[in-house]
């Protein structure tokens, strides 16, 4: 009987939002975590659920994902726009997280759909800053990766979306100088002795 009462527990009612993070793991320890990734696919307001947990950067949620086998490349290019936007608010959680899963490169890369340059430029701020307040020693070599992936990201979008933005907001070096050349002593030119010795 008490089976029964924590599995009706687990589905989804107004009193157990399908939101939970705590549904969501019990699901993976009851069914499986093969179930649950399947369902990202098969049921859209579970995925978005999900997929809005996750980008919170909420620990449960990371817990989630880090617990998640996405089943399709939707599933997978979905989590990894997801992860992005949890970079910027729990960045010491998300950059675990990354590796053959979850490719480093798709979660630093700005994977989001259609971005605008306001967009890109905002997000990249905001991920700079994060990255730059995680000092764990253990971290520090996926952040530096992470931020290098950040740079190329920016500039390739923004290149995509309007390649003036590039030309007009990139960083110009100040003008240089003409250097002024020290001024040669004029030479005197004797006058040429016209008078004959005859």
């Amino acid at each position: 009987m008490l089976v029964l009462v924590f599995l009706a527990g687990c589905k989804d009612s107004p009193w157990t939002p399908m939101g939970s993070a705590e549904v969501v793991l019990s699901q993976i320890n009851l069914g499986g975590s093969a179930d649950v990734s399947r369902r990202l696919d098969t049921d859209e307001n579970f995925g978005r659920s999900v997929m809005n947990g996750i980008a919170s950067g909420d620990s449960l949620w990371l817990e989630v994902a880090s617990r998640l086998t996405p089943t399709s490349a939707t599933a997978q290019a979905t989590l990894s726009i997801s992860l992005a936007s949890a970079l910027t608010h729990s960045p010491d959680k998300v950059l675990p997280l990354l590796g053959e899963k979850y490719p480093l490169e798709e979660v630093c890369g700005i994977p989001f759909l259609r971005p605008d340059s306001t967009m890109v430029v905002s997000y990249y701020d905001g991920a700079v800053a994060a990255l730059a307040r995680v000092r764990d020693p253990v971290l520090s070599e996926t952040r530096d990766v992470c931020r290098k992936a950040l740079d190329d990201a920016r500039d390739e979008r923004l290149a995509r979306i309007n390649p003036s933005y590039i030309v007009k907001n990139k960083p110009v070096a100040p003008p240089r100088r003409a250097r002024k050349r020290p001024a040669k002593p004029r030479q005197v030119i004797a006058p040429q002795d016209t008078s004959s010795s005859e």
